[in-house]
């Protein structure tokens, strides 16, 4: 799954020369805050962990709409749990005005490792829709707030006492620099 997707990232940045308007290519970094909603137990509390990243916006006309695939990394977790994840979004946004972006998305994520001090074993991957938000006070610089919510449960062998079932949710804050930005 991993290596389809990496494909699609790159076929998707190779072709961005044949498509309209300005694409950026940008690097961010920050933190965030996240936990686990549970349906069979006593919600834990969350950790704040930090994200960094790069992605890359890609218009699809002169209007506004872009497609906006990623590459990154966050620390997620939850009470005693600090889950290492790589994650591959992607987004369909649209520039409200040339300072202000709003953009949906899926988000597959794999567990790269981490600290894991309750008896719970984590699956290796997860699926998130995104919600992300993004200002842009200057042309080279960007800050944003995405949110994530895992559409997948995670533990795989459940302890009796603390989580039985949980789902990953995520509020990430970041700052991040166009690195690159051309036109056809």
């Amino acid at each position: 799954m991993i290596k389809k997707t990496v494909f699609a990232l790159s076929f998707i940045m190779a072709l961005s020369h044949l498509i309209l308007a300005q694409n950026k290519f940008s690097a961010h970094a920050g933190l965030n805050y996240s936990s686990v909603s549970s349906k069979n137990s006593i919600n834990p509390d969350g950790i704040i962990g930090l994200n960094a990243g790069i992605g890359y916006k890609l218009y699809i006309d002169d209007l506004g709409w872009a497609i906006m695939p990623g590459l990154g990394y966050s620390q997620e977790g939850f009470q005693g749990q600090r889950l290492n994840y790589l994650n591959l979004p992607i987004s369909v946004g649209f520039d409200f005005t040339n300072s202000f972006n709003l953009s949906a998305g899926l988000q597959y994520s794999q567990l790269l490792g981490g600290a894991n001090n309750a008896k719970e074993v984590i699956y290796g991957s997860n699926f998130a829709f995104l919600v992300s938000f993004e200002f842009f006070p200057t042309e080279k610089f960007v800050t944003g707030l995405r949110f994530a919510n895992g559409v997948k449960n995670i533990i795989k062998q459940p302890d009796v006492v603390v989580v039985q079932t949980a789902s990953t949710y995520s509020i990430q804050f970041y700052i991040g620099v166009t690195l690159f930005s051309g036109s056809k």
